[in-house]
């Protein structure tokens, strides 16, 4: 085991244990499925024992899990319809792979005016 993967295990479980909710991942984290004529990020966590998290941030951009979920094998036109759908609405989608089905999680940049609105307005 190298030291960089020994501080990366030891920064996760840091992480992990801060907030069980949340994790942070880098775009070297992910792989991209194209389906239907689209493309989206996944994330894979069908070894992982630990339950999938609410809220997966990448690049600052916090995507939150919709409670949607598809089958990773057979999923059919559902869900490059509901991809389309959400980028159409202006969001970013990613999957989270986890017992061979798909979690959808979404990043709306409305939200994320919101919530840095809300951080300004706490200051007062």
């Amino acid at each position: 085991m190298t030291t960089e993967t020994t501080t990366e295990t030891a920064e996760m479980t840091e992480q992990a244990a801060a907030d069980p909710t949340s994790i942070t991942l880098a775009f070297d984290d992910l792989f991209v499925l194209s389906t239907g004529d689209v493309d989206a990020f996944v994330y894979d966590m069908a070894e992982a024992t630990d339950p999938p998290p609410y809220y997966i941030t990448i690049d600052d951009r916090r995507f939150a899990l919709t409670g949607l979920t598809f089958l990773e094998q057979g999923h059919g036109a559902v869900l490059p319809r509901w991809v389309r759908e959400e980028e159409a609405a202006g969001h970013l989608v990613m999957f989270v792979r986890r017992n061979e089905r798909l979690m959808g999680y979404v990043f709306d940049p409305a939200v994320a005016a919101e919530d840095e609105g809300d951080e300004a307005g706490d200051d007062e």
